[in-house]
């Protein structure tokens, strides 16, 4: 089970499913809506996701939208247009986990690395970009997205 919430508890989640992956963003944007050097992410099915209340919404790109809380600030997630059954909680609004959330499994983005921060010797994967296969998978969504849609008769 995980439980969270920003940090005036505006909005608030929990999930009784184990996260599907955790990871660590540190490309530009994650950078900007944290202040700090990188947002780590744990991965959920929406259908096992409960919010008290949705977050307020921003799109900063046309493949994904973050969730906030227009109170506080704080990022709480983000989500991936061509993955509507998934949504990524922001680890940092974690606030109760059993069992303990696991460390993350890959750093993304070490392109835009804070040239500050000394990334830690955790064994993670480090790429400097999405994975090749996750590439992938948004070109092909993009270009599906547009195609022209025919009208059923």
């Amino acid at each position: 089970m995980i439980k969270g919430s920003c940090a005036c508890g505006r909005i608030q989640y929990q999930s009784q499913a184990k996260p599907l992956a955790v990871n660590a963003c540190h490309c530009g944007t994650c950078q900007l809506v944290s202040g700090a050097a990188f947002l780590a992410f744990a991965m959920v099915s929406v259908q096992e996701l409960q919010w008290t209340k949705q977050p307020d919404m921003w799109a900063r790109s046309d493949i994904a939208e973050r969730g906030y809380c227009k109170v506080c600030g704080a990022s709480v997630s983000m989500s991936y247009h061509f993955e509507p059954d998934r949504v990524w909680v922001t680890l940092g609004t974690v606030v109760f986990a059993e069992p303990p959330l696991p460390r993350p499994s890959v750093h993304i983005f070490l392109k835009e690395k804070a040239p500050w921060f000394v990334l830690p010797d955790d064994g993670a994967e480090r790429r400097d970009e999405f994975s090749p296969e996750f590439a992938k998978f948004i070109e092909t969504w993009k270009a599906e997205a547009k195609q022209p849609r025919r009208a059923k008769l």
